[in-house]
């Protein structure tokens, strides 16, 4: 119940549905009373289009992507293990075109065959269920195998953990599969990653995690620049109101220790 209500409460939120609602509102006041319904369209136009031709999205994004930085695996010795998070692969599209279709972040695959190289003696656990409580059975970690076969890796390697839904039970669904002490890599986007590693650090405190962020969606060589490019900044802008939501709600809930998990 509560992973339906916070898929729910998600989609009413995301800044591109909530404007829309706003806009569909005002219009339909503006029928009934002209003033008020020409008040709330505004408000929701003001705001797309600040998102349209500032970097506001840039903005909102770079305090989550810069917060953990890519450490240098020279100095890192040894890793017992790679945690991957799903979100690179799209489980019902890879259904129904017989083959794994990849995502934006496929980066969270795409860096495991050289991570795997690097570090050999290394276990790997892809952790990813279904993201979508209307095909539960749609599970990310079903097409994981196949593509890293074909992509020549020893999935003798790998374990898959099929059953997580979100960024909690990934941790919760993880844990007994690391032991106290070890050293291990956790690897998700870089927007995902604070509020990834708080999770992981609450759920598993006696096992060293080191933070491996990938799939970067901002850079600070768009932070000063202005345009009109509405699709690509909402997407953006979505995103990071998706993990900012997700920080809130987890510290509320008590799942981390703060707002902005620090590395």
């Amino acid at each position: 119940m509560e992973f339906a209500l916070g898929k729910l409460f998600a989609a009413v939120t995301s800044p591109g549905n909530l404007l829309l609602l706003l806009m569909l509102v005002g219009l339909i006041t503006v029928l009934a009373r002209r003033r008020s319904g020409m008040v709330i369209l505004a408000a929701g136009l003001f705001p797309l289009l600040i998102i349209a031709v500032t970097p506001v999205s840039t903005w909102a994004l770079l305090p989550l992507e810069e917060r953990f930085s890519k450490p240098d695996l020279t100095m890192i010795s040894p890793v017992d293990g790679i945690i991957v998070l799903g979100g690179a692969l799209m489980p019902i599209a890879s259904r129904e075109h017989g083959a794994p279709q990849l995502t934006r972040d496929a980066e969270r695959l795409t860096v495991l065959p050289g991570l795997m190289r690097r570090f050999p003696q290394a276990r790997v656990v892809f952790t990813g269920g279904s993201g979508d409580p209307r095909y539960p059975d749609d599970r990310e970690a079903a097409f994981v195998l196949a593509l890293l076969a074909d992509w020549g890796v020893d999935t003798a390697r790998i374990t898959l953990e099929d059953s997580s839904r979100n960024t909690w039970e990934n941790a919760v669904n993880s844990a007994p599969l690391l032991k106290t002490g070890e050293h291990w890599l956790l690897v998700t986007s870089a927007s995902h990653m604070p509020r990834a590693m708080g999770v992981f650090r609450s759920v598993m405190p006696d096992v060293h995690i080191t933070a491996f962020p990938v799939a970067y969606n901002a850079n600070r060589t768009e932070a000063d620049r202005f345009g009109l490019n509405l699709t690509d900044n909402l997407d953006r802008f979505d995103n990071a109101a998706h993990e900012w939501r997700g920080l809130i709600a987890y510290r509320l809930a008590g799942r981390i220790p703060t707002v902005l998990p620090s590395p």
